[in-house]
């Protein structure tokens, strides 16, 4: 039967969900390979590079907290890598409102963007926000990384759990900042820092985030972070970049780089440089552990298993054909009246 005049004609055309990111954001341990997966990807998808890593912010570091390597930042840009002074603090809330307008401005000058690290709180800064708590008061937070340092992380820790029990109960023992911040934060408002979280969020970033997770097992992944250090003490001269460090006043939080202080304790002469890697593997294991429990309890990471016989660009093609799928998962067919 054909059409007469008065039958109405079709289109159709592909709409693309206004959902679908141009934010990625690649997550995992320390040592499982992110940087050099980073690089592929950010070439493959046309991406810049933003920093997601709470000492890679800090100059003159860049051998203890492995940030990009100069030929890797003239092959893609990166943001928010050696751009503090080791002097300074820097926290969360600072690096929330110093990735969201960057990020913001890539994305307005067509840039697909690609978030890369292993700060899982500073991830959640951009996703949700974080509680208007008071800023940092440095006597106060002094005092407190004192007493840690003598007593342990363990023992702050139980004094949490006294004035801030919720607050203890999200904060694991070992994590000596988190405790401290809580801590601080009673000290100065007398209101525990479970009750600043209830109140509402700041920014966030509006583009949505594709979270993607490298995976490794829990014994590759060891290995690897054992020859990382073993490299970085024998060959990259990580040692003489801890006496240029020593010779300045570095904040608490550059500080707590893993690393400095096991090779002060060697340079002061307390231990051996033997004993001093041995100590810092298993300071760097067990944060690689409390990273990967963190991200397991991030919801909608799209894991990516990965081994040492798989090179770092298929890694790459394979979040790419990820992303791929997603964006063809989610264009949606419109067909209207013309």
């Amino acid at each position: 039967m054909r059409c007469g005049a008065d039958c109405e004609s079709w289109h159709t055309h592909l709409i693309r969900r206004p959902d679908v990111s141009r934010v990625i954001a690649l997550v995992g341990p320390t040592g499982v390979g992110k940087t050099a997966v980073s690089i592929e990807l950010a070439q493959l998808i046309g991406a810049e590079v933003v920093s997601c890593d709470a000492m890679q912010v800090y100059r003159d570091m860049a051998i203890l907290t492995q940030a990009p390597t100069s030929a890797q930042r003239r092959q893609v840009s990166h943001y928010l890598v050696e751009c503090v002074d080791s002097t300074e603090t820097f926290n969360a809330g600072q690096y929330r409102r110093m990735a969201i307008p960057l990020i913001n401005r890539l994305l307005e000058r067509g840039k697909n963007v690609l978030i890369v690290g292993g700060t899982g709180l500073y991830l959640k800064a951009l996703r949700e926000g974080l509680c208007e708590a008071p800023p940092s008061d440095s006597k106060t937070r002094e005092a407190l990384w004192r007493e840690c340092s003598g007593l342990g992380s363990v023992t702050l820790h139980n004094r949490l759990q006294t004035v801030d029990s919720p607050a203890a109960l999200r904060i694991h023992p070992n994590d000596a900042r988190r405790i401290i911040r809580a801590l601080e934060v009673f000290a100065l408002t007398g209101r525990p820092l479970s009750q600043w979280w209830k109140s509402p969020p700041a920014q966030v970033l509006r583009e949505p985030i594709l979270v993607v997770g490298l995976n490794r097992e829990r014994s590759e992944l060891y290995a690897r972070i054992h020859q990382r250090l073993l490299h970085m003490v024998y060959e990259e001269g990580v040692i003489n970049e801890v006496r240029r460090l020593l010779r300045s006043t570095l904040s608490l939080t550059a500080r707590q780089v893993h690393g400095l202080a096991d090779i002060e304790k060697y340079l002061s002469g307390q231990v051996s440089l033997k004993d001093a890697l041995c100590v810092w593997q298993q300071r760097v294991r067990n944060y690689a552990k409390r990273q990967v429990t963190w991200f397991r309890h991030v919801p909608g990471i799209e894991w990516i298993d990965v081994t040492d016989d798989v090179r770092a660009w298929q890694i790459a093609e394979r979040i790419e054909n990820l992303i791929r799928r997603m964006e063809l998962s989610s264009v949606i067919m419109d067909t209207t009246p013309v």
